[in-house]
């Protein structure tokens, strides 16, 4: 059987059942769990499917919005990483905006090793995370968005705006080959859109896994943004622009 077919196939599989291990796809296939993980990167990079906690499901099955609880799941190592990789860029004193991704929650598991920080956030989850820090937290309110723990909508969006950052740090679904930053969850990126626009310095926080197909609604282009943080580097994609990975 071919790559493409097995590909087809898997596809078939989720696509009727939603979501399966690693295993159920092995026997679905007739193939190693080696060559199917490999499958399944392939699919994940392409856009087509979403990589689980043991498994895949299929974009289609999931909607618009990603659980949260499937996101943080996904390459939880990896956002660690970014997380700690993070912490370099911010000094002691700094005013940081963070954004409701669970890429960006690895970062306020973190960042109370920094001294004297203020912290503006749409995420649900940075009271509980940051309980017993010394950071001074503003969390935006407003509306819960669909499937996540992030705030969104015009309420959080002006709360945004009446503060000013040395820097922002957020995450997106994808950041394609010609270099655009995309999501489906449109309130988000309008959320990130504010933190963009009031802070000094931004920081796109990537898993490399999310190489890949555009999502709906673009967000800005790699050149928008100060640097690019990812698990392992990833510059070799984007010769042009070497400069923006760390």
């Amino acid at each position: 059987m071919s790559h493409k077919e097995r590909e087809h196939l898997i596809l078939e599989y989720l696509q009727s059942n939603g979501e399966a291990t690693v295993e159920e796809l092995c026997r679905a296939t007739f193939v190693s769990e080696p060559t199917m993980r490999r499958d399944l990167a392939s699919l994940n990079s392409a856009g087509k499917i979403i990589r689980t906690h043991g498994g895949a499901a299929h974009r289609s099955v999931l909607g618009e919005n990603i659980p949260q609880s499937y996101r943080e799941r996904e390459h939880s190592e990896a956002k660690l990483e970014i997380g700690k990789k993070c912490l370099s860029l911010i000094n002691d004193g700094d005013t940081v905006m963070i954004d409701g991704s669970s890429t960006a929650q690895a970062l306020l598991g973190v960042i109370s090793e920094k001294k004297s920080l203020v912290v503006i956030t749409n995420s649900a989850k940075a009271a509980m995370i940051l309980d017993k820090s010394n950071v001074r937290l503003f969390v935006t309110g407003g509306e819960i968005a669909t499937n996540t723990y992030a705030y969104v909508g015009s309420y959080a969006e002006d709360f945004l705006r009446s503060f000013n950052a040395d820097v922002c740090f957020f995450s997106v679904r994808t950041l394609t080959g010609d270099g655009l930053l995309t999501d489906n969850a449109i309130a988000e990126n309008a959320i990130r859109r504010v933190m963009l626009s009031h802070s000094k310095k931004s920081v796109l926080m990537l898993d490399s896994e999310k190489l890949g197909a555009p999502c709906m609604n673009t967000l800005c282009t790699i050149d928008d943004v100060s640097c690019i943080v990812s698990e392992r580097d990833i510059s070799n994609y984007f010769p042009h622009r070497k400069n923006k990975f760390i």
